[in-house]
């Protein structure tokens, strides 16, 4: 899926809420296209939000064993 710039709804869409808006939902079309290309579903990812960017998988196996070894303390 392309998106159309010549788009009626994306286009009154920045009109009526400016460009910074057209630019989050455009953004946001494009990586749930390339995230999942076979349907308009969203697929949750890990954050590194100190980073402010996608977990690498190294912080991903981290995060999931630090919630595993506090799950195993609490048995």
């Amino acid at each position: 899926q392309i998106i159309d710039d010549d788009d009626q709804k994306l286009k009154s869409l920045k009109e009526e809420m400016g460009k910074e808006v057209y630019q989050a939902v455009t953004t946001a079309l494009t990586e749930m296209n390339e995230y999942n290309a076979s349907g308009n579903y969203i697929v949750s990812e890990l954050w590194n939000f100190k980073a402010g960017r996608k977990a690498t998988l190294a912080e991903a196996i981290e995060s999931v064993l630090r919630r595993w070894k506090a799950l195993k303390r609490r048995r």
